[in-house]
């Protein structure tokens, strides 16, 4: 067996720990790993992923994290902004508790008028439902309404109107009325939200509720300057059995880290424990025609916009870095040898497979007008000619590497048929339709005796296909070599 050969580099020694000088009798020396470009180019987008993800976690973190009014008058919610407290106070007292998210499902829970139920985002619901809980109250029931504004009002069709809305939420408000309730609690803070004022002219085109009068509590004239004046406690009684309307501006008073403030927890207490059950709902579905206009859209929250608007700058980043504009077309040879017959059976097969008969006899017949000018001393590529016979763009089809195109400039039809006429002793009538088809050249040809025919060419079969490929060789081994 012969040893293998040794194809290492010649070196001063085998297994020299240094590399010797650059020359003949020294080792080659090759850098190991990334070229330095590809490695800078790899360090850089490593640091502006490591960049994009900082920004989205700072984004995440600052907008997109949980939100307080999640919680806001949540009965279950332990933390500032929740409702445990005055909940534990109401159970303390014997009154059932129940929390719901639906105000259609807490109406149609049981048939009893003895109930009081809060509502937290009435604006939600559409007029029935508002309705609905109207005729709880007329019933017997009372119904207290957190922050409602005029579309509630006037879906109501209450003689009360919306004058504005205060920002002194922490402010201490005097009761300055003579309802039991607000007497016992006296001074109350985080109520002035929404203000509310007498409206001598409600809606008429909606049937009148049972309101034999309201009286309106906690006025906030001359609480901030600039402000609108009004009420920001509205009760108002419904029917004969006791039940009543409780409109609030503000639902500020009764969250955990207000409710030991002043008289909140009094007023609280005061409004909601006359039956024996509260029905504690946080309207979280929008009715398909809610009285505020709010929908699905609307409840989306922030954090949804904001991972929206991330997603979209992360989108457009990546299609600036990926869209980037490509250089000119590099010319590059072909990476194997593809033999003329290969070629021309696969684009036979194209042809095939596309039911292209025209295209592939205009193909022949271009590649043979091709020859036959080649042969005969004519030039391949002759002006172009318009349709009117002077220079133009209409020009004759003819083969090019890929494709049969529409050249500039084909051989002259008249000079090629004559010469191939002359060449086989063929009329040059019999000839023109062979090369150019039955629709002939697109220009007259004075010399054949009649000008060129404008008829279409009939579609072709396969059989007629094959007739023509016989007819155009029968021309070709006619006209002969050079």
């Amino acid at each position: 067996m012969t040893a293998p050969t040794d194809l290492r580099p010649a070196g001063p020694a085998a297994g020299a720990g240094a590399p010797g000088p650059a020359g003949s009798g020294g080792p080659t020396f090759r850098r190991s790993g990334p070229r330095p470009a590809r490695a800078r180019r790899g360090a850089v987008l490593i640091a502006i992923f490591l960049a994009l993800v900082l920004i989205y976690s700072v984004l995440a973190a600052a907008i997109g994290g949980p939100s307080d009014s999640d919680e806001y008058l949540d009965t279950a919610a332990p933390t500032e902004v929740g409702a445990m407290a005055i909940a534990e106070l109401l159970r303390h007292r014997q009154i059932d508790v129940r929390a719901g998210t639906d105000a259609r499902t807490a109406l149609l829970r049981d048939d009893s008028a003895d109930r009081t139920m809060v509502v937290i985002r009435p604006g939600r619901l559409d007029r029935f439902d508002l309705r609905a809980l109207a005729d709880l109250a007329t019933d017997g029931g009372d119904v207290v309404l957190v922050e409602p504004e005029q579309p509630v009002l006037a879906s109501l069709g209450l003689p009360v109107t919306e004058t504005g809305y205060s920002s002194g939420t922490g402010a201490e408000l005097s009761p300055d009325c003579a309802l039991p309730d607000p007497e016992t609690a006296g001074t109350v803070t985080h109520l002035a939200g929404v203000l509310y004022a007498p409206d001598s002219s409600p809606p008429s085109d909606l049937d009148p509720l049972p309101i034999s009068s309201a009286t309106y509590c906690y006025p906030t004239a001359g609480l901030l300057p600039g402000e609108a004046d009004g009420h920001s406690l509205v009760v108002i009684p419904l029917g004969n059995r006791g039940g009543r309307l409780v409109l609030l501006g503000d639902g500020g008073f009764l969250i955990n880290a207000n409710l030991a403030e002043a008289g909140n927890a009094a007023l609280a207490i005061g409004l909601l424990d006359n039956h024996a059950t509260v029905d504690w709902v946080i309207q979280e579905r929008a009715s398909e025609d809610a009285v505020d206009g709010s929908g699905p859209v609307e409840l989306l929250g922030p954090a949804f916009w904001a991972t929206l608007a991330q997603v979209g700058i992360a989108v457009v980043l990546l299609a600036l870095w990926r869209g980037r504009r490509l250089g000119p077309p590099v010319p590059e040879p072909l990476p194997v040898v593809v033999r003329a017959a290969e070629t021309t059976e696969g684009r036979g097969r194209l042809y095939a497979a596309a039911r292209a008969r025209g295209l592939a006899a205009e193909a022949l017949r271009a590649g043979l007008r091709a020859r036959l000018a080649d042969r005969l001393g004519i030039p391949v590529h002759g002006p172009a000619r318009s349709r009117a016979g002077g220079p133009g763009a209409d020009a004759i089809g003819t083969v090019r590497p890929g494709a049969v195109a529409r050249e500039i400039g084909g051989p002259d039809p008249q000079t090629l048929v004559l010469s191939v006429s002359e060449q086989t002793g063929r009329p040059a009538q019999e000839i023109l339709p062979l090369l150019y088809g039955a629709g002939g050249p697109a220009h007259p040809t004075p010399s054949f005796g009649a000008p060129a025919v404008t008829s279409a060419e009939p579609e072709l079969d396969d059989a007629a296909l094959i007739r023509l490929a016989e007819q155009l060789d029968e021309l070709d081994r006619q006209v002969g070599g050079k």
